[in-house]
C-alpha cells in the first residue's frame, strides 16, 4: 500500500478534503504544524526520517496576507515565502536527500494568484509565481526518480483562507461587498472551484502519466 504525506492538513482546506477522499486507500500521515513545521528544516528532516519514505507527497500548505507596499517588511516576506515556497523545496530536498533512490510523486498546490497581480498583495501572489518556478526546476532536476506536478486553482469556495479574504477585502480596499464580487468576477462555469474538485485534480496528479512531470494543471473554471 503507498503511503502518502500530505502537508497543510487541520486548517480547513485543501489537505484536509484530500485526506478525506484518500481515506482507506493508502497510509496517510497528515501532521499537524507542531509535528511537522515547514519553516523549520530541522522539523521536517526529523519528520521524514521517523515516518519516511513517502511514495506520495502532496503539499497544500500556504499562508495569504493583506498589505500595502509601503508597510510590508522583510519578516512579513519572509513569512510568506517560507511556508509557500522554502517549506515546498525543503520537504522534497530532504526527503531526496535522506531515500536517495525512493520514487516519490509529488503534487504542489500553487495558485493562478501566479499570473494576477492584486493590490495588497505582492508577498502573496510573488510567492506563487515563484513556486510555479520551484516545480518546474524540481522536476527537471528530480526526474525520473520524482514526478513533481503543480496543481493551480483560481479561488477555491468554503476554504478557511476564502473565507477570510472574503471578510477582510472589503475593508482593506474600501469595496462594498458587492465591488469584490464584482472585481473578482465569475469564471465561465457560474461559480467558483470546490475543494473536491481541486482534490480530484491533485489525485490525478498522483495517478496520472509520467510525463506529467513539470507541468501545471490550472483548475479555475475557464476564468
Amino acid at each position: 500500500m503507498k503511503k502518502t504525506l500530505i502537508i497543510g492538513c487541520h486548517t480547513g482546506g485543501i489537505g484536509d478534503e484530500i485526506m478525506g477522499l484518500l481515506f482507506d486507500k493508502r497510509i496517510i500521515h497528515g501532521p499537524r504544524m507542531e509535528d511537522l513545521n515547514v519553516c523549520d528544516e530541522d522539523s521536517i528532516a526529523d519528520y521524514i526520517a521517523a515516518y519516511g519514505p513517502y511514495d506520495e507527497i502532496i503539499y497544500s500548505a500556504g499562508v495569504s496576507q493583506l498589505k500595502w507596499m509601503a508597510e510590508t517588511s522583510q519578516r512579513d516576506l519572509n513569512k510568506i515565502f517560507d511556508v509557500n515556497v522554502l517549506g515546498a523545496i525543503l520537504v522534497a530536498a530532504i526527503h531526496s536527500r535522506q531515500h536517495p533512490d525512493h520514487a516519490v510523486r509529488y503534487a504542489v498546490v500553487v495558485s493562478d494568484a501566479a499570473h494576477t497581480p492584486m493590490r495588497g498583495s505582492i508577498a502573496y501572489t510573488s510567492s506563487k509565481a515563484a513556486l510555479e518556478m520551484a516545480v518546474r526546476n524540481m522536476a527537471r532536476e528530480m526526474a525520473p526518480e520524482w514526478t513533481v506536478v503543480g496543481v493551480s486553482p483560481g479561488v477555491v469556495e468554503g476554504t478557511a483562507m476564502t473565507r477570510q479574504l472574503a471578510q477582510d477585502i472589503p475593508e482593506f480596499r474600501g469595496w462594498t461587498g458587492e465591488q469584490a464580487r464584482e472585481y473578482e468576477g465569475v469564471p465561465p462555469i457560474g461559480r467558483r472551484v470546490t475543494m473536491r474538485e481541486v482534490s480530484e485534480t491533485l489525485l490525478f496528479a498522483l495517478n496520472g502519466p509520467q510525463a506529467l512531470n513539470g507541468s501545471i494543471i490550472t483548475i479555475n473554471g475557464g476564468k
